[in-house]
This record gives C-alpha cells, sequence and structure tokens, in this order.
C-alpha cells in the first residue's frame, strides 16, 4: 500500500513538472506573438489594442526594454503624458544600456553621450566645433542636398528644416551597406503625404568635421510612393547646432552650440524687435514656426528648406481666405507619408520680417494633415540666413 502511494506521489510530481516545463517553454512563445501582436497593432494606430496586448505580453513574462517603451509611445499617442512619461523613466533607469534608453531619453529631452554598433566613437570636446560644406540642388533644383558621412559611409542627404527627425529609407541604408539594430515600428510620423510607421535606429553622422550621434527614422520604402527617395537630415541633427544656409554661394555652416542651450525652452523674442532681418521663431515640437504675411494677413508657418513651394492644405488656404485659381495645375506634393493630389499656384505677397516675395510659386495638398503651411524655397531662393537656436531666432542677410 505505501509502495503504491509512493508511485502515485512521484507521477503527481513528475506530472507537475512537466507541465511547469512546457509552460516555461511555451510562456515565450505566446508572450512574442502577443508583443509582435501590439506592434502591429501600434503600427496601424490600433493604441489600446496594442497595450492589450502588450500587457498579454507582460503577463506571459516578456520584461524587456521594448515592451515598456512601445507602453509609454501607446501612452504618449493617446495623450496620457503623465503615464508616458513614468514609463519612459522606468525604461531609461531599468534598461540603462539598452536602445529603447536612448529612445526614451531622446523623448525625455535628456541628453547624454551615446555610441553605436559599427561606428565610430564621438569626437572629443577638443574637437572641430565649426564647419563648412558645399551643397548642391540636383536634381530637384530647390533643395539643399548634402554629402555626409553615415557610420563612415557616403550618403546624400537633404537639408530639411520641416522634418522633425532625420529619416532614412531602408533602401539606402541597404546600399550603402549600413546595417542597424533597429526598434521596429517604433513610432508614427506625420508629413504632407500623411502619416507612417516607422522604425527608430540610431547612427553617426559625420557633416564636414564635426561628428555628431543621431537617432534615426527608418521608412519601409518597398511600396513605391510610400516614402521620400532621399534622406532627410532633420531637426533631430540640426538642433544641437547653429547655421548658416548660403543661397548664394550654396554653402551651409555649422558650429556646435552648449549641450544645456538645446534642452532649455525656446521663448524667441519679443515680435517687436527693431531689427527687420531678425525674426523670432517658436518650436511646436522639433519644427520650427514663424510668423509670416501672405496677401498681408498674419499666417503662423513651418520653416521648411525642404519644402520645394509655400505649400498648403487644403483647410490652412481657406482660413486665409485664398481661393485656389480656376486655372491652376494640377500636381502632387510629395512628403513623409506618401503622395497628396493637389493644385500648382502662385500667391501674390508673401513676408517674412525683411523679405518680400511677390507672384510666390504655392500648392495646395488635398486631405493634407500637416499642421500649419509650409515657408519653402520658393520663398527662401537667393537669401542668406543663420538658424539661431540659442536665441531661437533667424537672422536674415541683406
Amino acid at each position: 500500500m505505501r509502495s503504491e502511494l509512493k508511485r502515485i506521489r512521484l507521477f503527481v510530481f513528475l506530472a507537475a513538472l512537466l507541465c511547469l516545463f512546457a509552460w516555461a517553454c511555451v510562456a515565450p512563445t505566446f508572450a512574442d506573438t502577443a508583443f509582435d501582436s501590439g506592434v502591429k497593432q501600434f503600427s496601424q494606430g490600433n493604441y489600446q489594442q496594442a497595450l492589450t496586448a502588450f500587457a498579454t505580453a507582460e503577463s506571459g513574462g516578456k520584461r524587456d526594454a521594448n515592451i515598456y517603451y512601445y507602453q509609454a509611445l501607446c501612452n504618449q499617442q493617446m495623450k496620457n503624458y503623465a503615464k508616458a512619461r513614468q514609463l519612459f523613466e522606468y525604461v531609461r533607469s531599468r534598461f540603462p544600456s539598452s536602445d529603447a534608453a536612448i529612445l526614451a531619453e531622446q523623448a525625455l529631452g535628456v541628453s547624454r553621450a551615446a555610441k553605436t554598433d559599427a561606428q565610430p566613437a564621438a569626437p572629443p570636446q577638443s574637437g572641430p566645433e565649426e564647419t563648412t560644406i558645399p551643397f548642391s540642388r540636383y536634381p530637384s533644383g530647390s533643395h539643399v542636398y548634402v554629402k555626409v558621412l553615415v557610420n563612415g559611409e557616403a550618403v546624400t542627404m537633404m537639408l530639411d528644416t520641416g522634418a522633425s527627425y532625420t529619416t532614412f529609407p531602408q533602401s539606402v541604408l541597404n546600399s550603402a551597406g549600413i546595417k542597424l539594430k533597429t526598434v521596429k515600428n517604433a513610432m508614427r510620423m506625420m508629413g504632407v503625404g500623411g502619416e507612417s510607421a516607422v522604425s527608430v535606429g540610431r547612427v553617426m553622422i559625420q557633416f564636414g568635421e564635426i561628428c555628431q550621434p543621431v537617432a534615426i527614422c527608418i521608412q519601409d520604402d518597398t511600396i513605391p510612393g510610400a516614402a521620400p527617395e532621399t534622406p532627410l537630415l532633420g531637426q533631430s541633427f540640426l538642433s544641437a547646432f547653429n547655421y548658416e544656409i548660403n543661397y548664394r554661394t550654396s554653402t551651409v555652416k555649422i558650429w556646435r552650440i552648449k549641450p544645456e542651450a538645446v534642452q532649455k525652452p525656446k521663448h524667441g523674442v519679443a515680435s517687436h524687435s527693431r531689427d527687420v532681418n531678425v525674426v523670432p521663431f517658436a518650436r511646436e515640437g522639433n519644427l520650427m514656426i514663424v510668423t509670416a504675411k501672405v496677401n498681408g494677413r498674419e499666417c503662423e508657418m513651418i520653416f521648411d528648406t525642404g519644402a520645394a513651394n509655400v505649400n498648403f492644405s487644403d483647410k490652412s488656404l481657406a482660413a486665409l481666405g485664398v481661393n485656389v485659381p480656376i486655372n491652376s495645375r494640377r500636381q502632387l506634393s510629395t512628403g513623409v507619408g506618401g503622395n497628396r493630389e493637389g493644385y500648382g499656384f502662385a500667391i501674390d505677397e508673401v513676408q517674412l520680417g525683411s523679405v518680400v516675395r511677390n507672384r510666390v510659386r504655392a500648392s495646395m495638398a488635398s486631405y493634407s494633415s500637416i499642421s500649419k503651411p509650409l515657408l519653402g524655397y520658393s520663398f527662401l531662393e537667393g537669401t542668406v540666413f543663420v538658424v539661431d537656436n540659442e536665441a531661437s531666432v533667424l537672422r536674415f542677410s541683406p
């Protein structure tokens, strides 16, 4: 009888051990499946469903940095800012050496020296603080194209003050042989063409003699028209510098500003400054917002060297009381998120500070979700200006 009881107890113990072993094998797979489902839901903009999937993955035993980073992003998109900040802080304190921690610090506005895989170390403080390089306007004739080194590989990029982030099509990275660790579908970007999910990674960019580590967004461009063909050198790089863009000599000069100046709030200068060549700007996220006059009417606009024309959404154009002329030509507006159909025409007058332009090339993108009109090359052509990020002003040369 006792031996039979021992055999029963041994059988129960082994069965329990087997179930525990099976759960240990199945749980990570279950958690990973739930996590992948959450990423998919996030990329489609279904943030509440994504949070549910991430909670399921967490209950299944997944505890890495990415799951909490994605939860923070979901809360941020749902405007639960306090919860998002709490999760970003958790990621950077609990997983300090992870890529997600670097991205969380960027979201929190915290600066730190960073290194990436397969890239040179950040330059010492005694390195060059100022450099000037030429730019070209080929092939479009209106954009600023600069040649830089990305993780040591030569890449041509468009200098785009209207891009919140430095952005690469995946095909460009592939062609240059640049391989990165990325967080897939880590955020959603808004542009003229609409909204799209992007992955995030980190690179070292060498601009002339100056090197700067930068978090970049990576777009899947396997679908034709889904992303711009040229990488964008955006505000995630530019905001660390003061810089001069000279359309007369086709040169860009940058010089490094103090780290604390990048982090402090950008209030700009008083709008009643007597120097008409000095124009204040504010920040909307990473974007530079200036107050221009369109046909004599004040209009907040995004200062955008990446826009070929002065670009409006249909709503922003209607708000100014401007009608698209009957003889306007149909055209496509291309940007982050793809293409938008619209019309090209001319605005009678646009003014920013001392710069006044008449019969300015303009375009309207139908159903575009851009927050404000874009002040682009058709207005800036022939100008010389300095972007002073420390004083939050533009300084135009006469």
